[in-house]
C-alpha cells in the first residue's frame, strides 16, 4: 500500500511533527473513511513531545482504544514518512499526561473547547451549540432540559429520552449539553458517544476474551452519560444488558444519563422489554420536523455559516422563501439544499443565488417533495400500525370501538391528507357509502376541536404519514 502520493513525498524531509500530522490527517481520512474519521480521529490533537514520543489526545476512551488498535501503526509509519526523527506515538486522555506537559494539555482542551464537530452533508462541520439551534414550538420543550441538563439542574429525572424523525437535531442537542456542561460545569466527568460506539466497544471486550472491567469503567464512571442513536442497541441482547447495567449504575450514584433515538419507548424495535419498561419511567421529549417558518430561520443560520468559510457567498430572500415553503423536509435535508446552492454560488463566478437560480439548482428535490403523494393504502398502513392491528383487521365491517374508532382516524386523514374523493376513500376501506366517510370525517374533527388529547394524536399521525417512505 502506497503511503503517500507522489505529489506529498516530495515535501521536504524534516518538516516538523505538527506539519507531517496535518498531512497524515489527510491521508487517514481518505483511507478509514469519513464516518470513522469524524467518530475517532477528528478530535485527535498532538499534544507534545516528551522524552522521544508524540504525545497525542484521544476525545473519549472509545476512541482511545480504536485508534491504539487500529491506527496508531499507520499514524507512526505514515509521519515518519514526511519527518523521519519522529519517535514512538502514545495515546492518552488528557488525564493520562505527565505532569510536566499538563499545562499543554489544558491549553489544548481549551482551545477546541466548543468546537464539537458533526457530521454534515459533503463533509461539511458545524458547531453543536446552543446558539446555533434554531428554536420554536417542535423542538422547545426539548431545548428547555436539555439546557437544565447542561447546567447540572437536571438529576431530579436521572434519565432523559429525546426522540424524533432522523435529521430533527437530536445529535445538535445532545452535543450543546456537552459544550455547554463542559463551561459551566467543569467539575462533572462527561461522556458522549454513539449506540454504535458503545456496541462495538462492548463486544470488542466481550471477542478478544479479555477482562471488560475497563469498558465498565470507562462508561460508567461520568456524571453525564450521552448515548446518541440509542436505537442502535436495540435487538443486541448481551449490549441491551451491559446498556441497562450501566445506566442503573451511573444514575444510582446521582449521575444522569441522556440518551436520543429515532422513537420513544414503544417504537424502539427489538428492544428488550425490561429496558422498555425503565425507559418508559423515564423523561421524555419527542422533537417534530420543522414547519415552514422554522425551516425558513434553519436556512439562514446554514447560510451564515456557509459564508464564513465562502466568503461572498449568499442567497435571495425570496429564494429561501421558496425553498422553506416547498421542501417539507429536516434539518439535515435543509442542510444538503444549501450546500447544493454553494455549488450553484461557485459555478456562477460567486454572485447570489437569485431565485431562478436556486429553483434550477435544486429542480430534482422540488420535484420530488411536489410529486410524492400520499395515498389512502399508505394511511391505512400508518393508522394501522399506530393501533397496533393490521391493515386487515382495520377494514373489517364492525360497529366495535376497538377498530370502529381506528378506521373513522383513517378516514378522517384520507380526506384531510390524499387527493381522492369520498366515493373513493369509502370504496377502498371496504366498499362503505361516502356517507359514512363523511359521518367518520366530523366525527373526527369534532374530537379534534374539543379534545387537545385527540388533536395531538392526528398530529403525530399526520408527521408519521408524511415521513413514511
Amino acid at each position: 500500500m502506497e503511503l503517500a502520493d507522489e505529489g506529498a513525498r516530495r515535501e521536504p524531509a524534516g518538516i516538523g511533527a505538527a506539519r507531517a500530522y496535518d498531512l497524515v490527517r489527510k491521508e487517514l481520512l481518505k483511507e478509514l473513511g469519513a464516518d470513522f474519521f469524524r467518530s475517532y480521529l477528528e478530535p485527535l490533537r498532538l499534544v507534545a513531545e516528551w522524552n522521544g514520543s508524540l504525545l497525542f489526545c484521544a476525545g473519549s476512551r472509545v476512541a482511545q482504544d480504536r485508534i491504539r488498535q487500529q491506527v496508531v501503526h499507520r499514524l507512526e509509519v505514515r509521519m515518519r514518512t514526511y519527518e523521519p526523527r519522529v519517535g514512538p506515538i502514545e495515546i492518552l486522555l488528557d488525564h493520562e499526561f505527565p505532569p510536566e506537559v499538563r499545562g499543554l494539555v489544558d491549553a489544548r482542551i481549551e482551545e477546541v473547547r466548543g468546537q464539537v464537530v458533526v457530521s454534515a452533508p459533503f463533509g461539511r462541520a458545524q458547531s453543536f451549540s446552543f446558539d446555533t439551534l434554531c428554536v420554536d414550538a417542535s423542538n422547545h420543550r426539548a431545548v428547555t432540559v436539555a439546557r437544565m441538563i447542561a447546567a447540572g439542574a437536571g438529576v431530579t429525572f436521572p434519565i432523559w429520552l429525546v426522540h424524533s424523525p432522523p435529521g430533527c437535531g437530536k445529535s445538535h442537542i445532545l452535543g450543546a449539553i456537552a459544550q455547554e456542561a463542559a463551561i459551566r460545569t467543569p467539575e462533572r466527568k462527561v461522556l458522549a458517544m454513539t449506540g454504535q460506539e458503545f456496541l462495538e466497544a462492548f463486544q470488542s471486550a466481550l471477542h478478544k476474551k479479555r477482562d471488560s472491567s475497563a469498558f465498565k469503567d470507562m462508561v460508567r464512571a461520568p456524571d453525564l452519560l450521552l448515548i446518541d442513536d440509542f436505537h442502535r442497541v436495540c435487538g443486541k441482547k448481551a449490549t441491551e444488558e451491559e446498556m441497562f447495567d450501566t445506566m442503573a449504575d451511573v444514575t444510582r450514584r446521582g449521575g444522569q444519563v441522556v440518551l436520543a433515538a429515532n422513537h420513544g419507548p414503544e417504537g424502539l424495535e427489538g428492544l428488550d422489554e425490561v429496558l422498555r419498561s425503565k425507559l418508559k419511567g423515564a423523561a421524555t421529549c419527542e422533537i417534530t420536523e420543522p414547519d415552514e417558518s422554522l425551516r425558513r430561520r434553519i436556512l439562514d443560520m446554514r447560510v451564515q455559516h456557509h459564508a464564513l468559510a465562502n466568503p461572498g457567498f449568499s442567497v435571495a430572500p425570496e429564494a429561501l422563501d421558496m425553498i422553506a415553503n416547498r421542501l417539507h423536509v429536516t434539518g439535515r435535508e435543509l442542510d444538503g439544499a444549501v450546500a447544493q446552492l454553494i455549488i450553484e454560488f461557485k459555478i456562477c463566478g460567486g454572485t447570489q443565488v437569485t431565485l431562478e437560480a436556486a429553483a434550477n439548482a435544486l429542480q430534482n428535490k422540488l420535484s420530488e417533495s411536489a410529486e410524492r403523494r400520499i395515498t389512502v393504502q399508505l394511511v391505512i398502513k400508518v393508522v394501522a400500525r399506530h393501533f397496533n392491528m393490521t391493515p386487515q383487521q382495520l377494514l373489517e365491517r364492525t360497529r366495535r370501538h376497538a377498530i370502529a374508532r381506528p378506521r373513522q382516524t383513517a378516514m378522517y386523514l384520507a380526506c384531510q391528507m390524499t387527493h381522492a374523493s369520498l366515493p373513493d376513500i369509502g370504496q377502498r376501506f371496504g366498499g362503505f357509502d361516502h356517507t359514512t366517510v363523511m359521518y367518520a370525517r366530523d366525527r373526527i374533527a369534532d374530537l379534534v376541536e374539543k379534545d387537545p388529547t385527540v388533536k395531538a394524536e392526528i398530529e403525530g399521525l399526520m408527521r408519521a404519514i408524511r415521513r413514511e417512505p
